[in-house]
Parts: C-alpha cells; structure tokens; sequence
C-alpha cells in the first residue's frame, strides 16, 4: 500500500473524531464567555464557570485521546488487509508464490482479498500450464532434432553407398572388358612357355626363365579372375550350408599356407547348427580373404576370433573376424573397399573389393570397427534366406 494512501485514511478517520469535539469546544467556550446579568454577585458564577471548564477540559482531553487512539486503530486496521493486497500483488508479479490472504469479515476488502485469491490461483495454473506446454515442446523439438541428424546421417551414408555403388560399377564393366582381352592373348602366352617347358633344347637356365614366365602368368590368370569375380560375371548357385563348417574349413584350409603356431584362434559360435542359404563357394572366398588379412596384419602372433550370430527373427546373420593387429587408421578406412588400393607391399587391391561385391550381391554388408594400435574387426552382415 502506497504511504499516502495509508496516511490518507489515518488522517479522514482522525479528522472525523476531532471535528464533533473541537466544534463542542468553540461552543462552550463561546456559551461560556457570555455572561447574563440577573443583578447578583458574579464572584460565584465565575468559580462555577473555572470549574466547569476545567471539568470539561479534562472530559475533552479524555475523549480527544480516546478518539485519537480510536481512529489510528481503525486506520491501521483498514490499512493492514490492504498493505497484504498491494505486498501480495507485487510478489506475485515478480514470480514468487505467495500464502492465500486472510481477512476476516464481509466488507468490501474481504471480498477484494478473496478475488485476489482466486486471480492468483488462476495465474499459477497458468503458469504451471505454460511451463508444461514449453516443456513439452522443448521435448519435441529435442526429438524431431534427433530424428532429423539421424535422417541426415542415413542419407549421407546412403549417399556415399550410391557414390561408391555408381563408382564400383563403371570399374567392374571396365573390368569385365579388360579381363576378358587379357585372357586370349595370356592363354597364348602360357601354352606358348609350356610348349617351351617341355623342349629337350633348353638349357636349365632357358628352363627357370621359362618358369618364372609360367608363374607370372598364373599370377596375371589369378588378378584376371578376380577382376571377373569384382564384375560379377558368375552366376550364383545357392543352395543351404552351416556357416561354422564353412568357417572351420576354411581355417584348415589356410592353417596349411600360413602357419599357425604363433597364433590363437578362438571360436565364439552361436546358433550352431542353422542353415543360412548362400553361394558357399563365393563366401567361402570372402572369409578366406578376411581371415587371411587378419593374420597378416599380426606379424608377431596374436588372437584371431572368429564368431557367429544367427537372428531367426530378423532373418540375418553376423560373422565377426577380428585381430589383435595394429589396426586401422581412419583415413585408410575409408579406402578399404575401393579396388585397387592396398597398404600390402605386394597386394593387388582388388580382395577386399572383390569381398565387398560378394557379400552386396548377397544382399548383405561389410563394416569395419579399429582404433591404431587395438586390432580391427570386420563384421559380415547376410540374409538367412535369399
């Protein structure tokens, strides 16, 4: 409540008491001071008059005290429920909750008060619904970004997948070409040198040239092979298998190239026994690849795993080959499929890219997970069912 306001009703109320008994004073001392002559002596009328004024004095005095006292009462009274009003009103506009105000009786400030009540509640649901509403769209825009930066993810990676896709295509036509020119003109050259093997006028040094031609064309005949296998040329023949054989044979088959003593091989299958249908022979390829370039990227040993997973539910299978090499940076990652490229002194480039456009034409994939200096894992995604 504002002081002039408050000082306002104090002074009306203190006014309002005083008026009645200032004017009984003027009067008494105006009916007082006039004297009426009777023709007898004054002397005791004015001793009766002293002590009436005196006597009235005091009852004025008396009351004048009351009233003042009474109206600085009342003041105060109607001042206080409307100080709580105004100090209600400005914390409520600051934000602050506040106590419901309380006053007695039925008066018009009673009422005021109970309204001011109900306003202040009503601005509390308000507030309590619009914080919620903030709240529930802060949520919403929270999620509709998560969707879109994962939208936005699955289309950069199906971006580059359309890129490398468009990119593996052309190489693979241009492949397919350049495979099929080569062959005529290597399967002269190797009928030519065994011809040449097989003469009785070659001296043993003529002999070991004509060696060393035959194994370098057996080695063009292999890169030729593998362009056609990268352009797909073959057609897949599907039939069902148990994918740990395949796996266990293939680690048999590779344990007579590369000796395993210097590394462990741990076997985590699960599932045993299901079936996934497949082109054994291509997949037999991938993995051979996979498990190869895994030992070798362990020149001093190490633990190569090999595990299994096979979800009936989704109808996919996971094969996971992972070594305890030097890993794989992030640059060469991205590269790891492009045919062509290689990090091997003597490689051709062309295994993994060619393990790629298998296991794709499978309708499945390959990823790969490796930090420097803690291995690489590669993991082969295939349908149950083609």
């Amino acid at each position: 409540m504002r002081p002039y306001l408050r000082y306002s009703i104090r002074l009306k109320l203190t006014l309002a008491t005083l008026v009645p008994l200032v004017t009984a004073v003027v009067l008494f001392w105006v009916i007082g001071a006039s004297t009426l002559y009777l023709g007898i002596p004054d002397a005791p009328l004015f001793d009766l008059r002293s002590r009436i004024h005196i006597i009235f004095s005091v009852i004025l005095l008396f009351v004048t005290l009351i009233g003042v006292a009474l109206s600085a009462w009342l003041g105060s009274s109607l001042a206080r429920p409307i100080k709580a009003v105004e100090e209600g009103a400005r914390l409520l506009a600051l934000g602050e909750h506040i106590p419901d105000i309380v006053v007695g009786g039925h008066d018009e400030i009673s009422v005021m008060a109970e309204e001011f009540n109900i306003m202040k509640h009503r601005l509390i649901e308000r507030e309590d619904e619009i914080l919620a509403l903030n709240r529930t769209l802060e949520e919403k825009v929270a999620e509709r970004s998560a969707q879109l930066d994962e939208k936005n993810q699955w289309l950069l990676v199906a971006q580059q997948e359309l890129a490398r896709a468009e990119r593996l295509v052309g190489i693979g036509i241009l492949a397919s070409g350049v495979a099929h020119e080569i062959n005529n003109p290597l399967a002269i050259i190797r009928g030519n040198a065994e011809l040449l093997e097989m003469s009785e006028r070659l001296n043993d040094s003529d002999q070991s040239e004509v060696a060393t031609i035959i194994r370098h064309v057996g080695r063009v005949e292999h890169i030729v092979s593998n362009l056609l296998t990268f352009a797909r040329t073959t057609k897949k023949v599907i039939r069902p298998f148990q994918i740990e054989t395949l796996l266990d044979d293939i680690l048999v088959e590779v344990g007579h190239r590369i000796p395993l003593e210097s590394y462990r091989i741990e076997r985590q299958y699960l599932s045993v026994g299901s079936n996934i249908e497949a082109d054994d022979d291509q997949l037999r390829q991938v993995f051979t690849n996979l498990i190869v370039n895994g030992l070798q990227a362990m020149e001093t040993g190490g633990t190569l795993t090999v595990s299994t997973v096979i979800d009936q539910e989704t109808g996919r299978c996971s094969v996971t080959i992972g070594d305890s090499g030097s890993g794989i940076s992030a640059d060469v990652q991205k590269k790891l499929f492009t045919p062509f490229f290689t990090t091997k002194p003597k490689g051709t480039g062309l295994g993994l890219a060619v393990s790629y456009g298998i296991v794709t034409d499978h309708g499945g994939d390959i990823k790969v997970e490796s930090e420097p200096g803690k291995g690489a894992t590669f993991k082969v995604l295939l349908p149950l069912r083609q």
